[in-house]
């Protein structure tokens, strides 16, 4: 499995139709293959299966969505997306 990849961590789809296209992982499925939420059109009821060779790993990660998933608890959808704006502002302004 790829130890690069956590939960939470903020990733970039490299190719596909999505292409361009930021997430979040919510779910390591084996090896190959994660579950990503955009919180807009992949919503967490209706999570993405996406290779992980066609992202982009960026290094950040949302600790507090992740600890959210981790007591049970459904972080929002309008949540994911305000991390996500977050973390696409920070690597326009390169910090991180």
């Amino acid at each position: 499995m790829d130890d690069r990849i956590e939960l939470g961590q903020l990733v970039c789809s490299k190719q596909g139709r999505d292409r361009g296209k930021y997430y979040l992982v919510i779910e390591r499925i084996n090896d190959n293959f994660v579950y990503l939420v955009d919180g807009e059109k992949r919503r967490m009821d209706n999570p993405k299966q996406k290779n992980i060779k066609h992202l982009m790993v960026y290094p950040a990660v949302a600790c507090d969505i992740v600890q959210k998933w981790e007591a049970g608890k459904n972080p929002g959808n309008n949540e994911v997306c305000r991390v996500i704006t977050q973390f696409k502002q920070a690597l326009l302004e390169h910090d991180f």
